[in-house]
């Protein structure tokens, strides 16, 4: 390309033969005018050669770069699933077991003994501790390479992702509150956490040397009560596992390698 400008040019700039001084001097003039507009336009020829194999370029490394992120997200919220499975059977529990001591209240002393109530009390407060992976997705907001997905689906789940866990930790955050400030103190006249633990079987756990007696909580409606409150809490823990595995199912669906191949 830039040899056949080359060639116009010199065609440009040949003398024709046999003219007058005062034309051969208007000549060169048009020939250097000539000339100096064939110079730019091979500037500008080469610039723009050169920007848009720049841009060929980038664009190459970007799609490169896309395709490894969307690989290291893909693998991350395989992982994510696993983790929300998990806890999901820990919610699940704790719910079956309230729901268990919810139709006990009221329930007469020899009723009472025919259930492990030790073991009940304590499922019924799990660990909420629900650490996601969240290393590709950090990386990729933390170093401004969200552009790399602008206008593409990807783009909003990830946004998403952010929204949905903002709201499951308040709610998480608000059951360990419940429990630990009104809950566990309403509790503790009338269980032993000792013996509660046991179903953990830490070291310092055992039969307690001072019997609890579980009948007068089950009489009281503000167990009842409390009890409700922290099953409900729960229930809404639950219901934004469920978004959140849905969200988690299309993130995986949309990074799948198999996609972008």
């Amino acid at each position: 390309m830039i040899k056949f400008f080359r060639q116009i040019r010199h065609n440009l700039m040949e003398t024709p033969p046999e003219r007058t001084d005062s034309v051969r001097a208007r000549g060169k003039t048009s020939r250097y005018f000539k000339y100096a507009i064939g110079e730019i336009v091979l500037v500008v020829i080469g610039i723009l050669i050169a920007l848009q194999i720049n841009n060929w370029n980038q664009d190459r490394l970007n799609q490169i770069e896309k395709k490894e992120l969307l690989s290291k997200l893909h693998i991350e919220f395989k992982a994510n699933k696993k983790t929300l499975s998990k806890n999901r059977e820990a919610e699940n529990r704790a719910m079956s077991a309230g729901i268990a001591l919810m139709e006990l209240i009221g329930a007469s002393e020899e009723e009472l003994s025919k259930h492990n109530l030790d073991s009940l009390l304590f499922e019924s407060f799990p660990s909420n501790e629900l650490a996601f992976a969240n290393n590709a997705v950090n990386n990729i907001v933390q170093n401004g390479r969200l552009n790399l997905f602008q206008d593409e689906l990807i783009d909003e789940l990830l946004n998403q992702w952010n929204s949905i866990s903002a709201i499951r930790k308040a709610r998480i955050e608000k059951l360990d509150s419940w429990n630990n400030v009104q809950f566990l103190p309403f509790l503790l006249p009338y269980i032993s956490l000792k013996e509660m633990d046991s179903n953990a079987n830490y070291r310092w756990t055992g039969t307690s040397k001072v019997k609890p007696n579980y009948y007068p909580l089950f009489q009281r409606i503000e167990f009842e009560n409390l009890l409700d409150n922290s099953l409900w809490l729960h229930q809404n823990i639950i219901e934004r596992l469920d978004e959140t595995e849905a969200l988690i199912d299309n993130i995986i669906q949309t990074t799948n390698p198999k996609n972008y191949d």
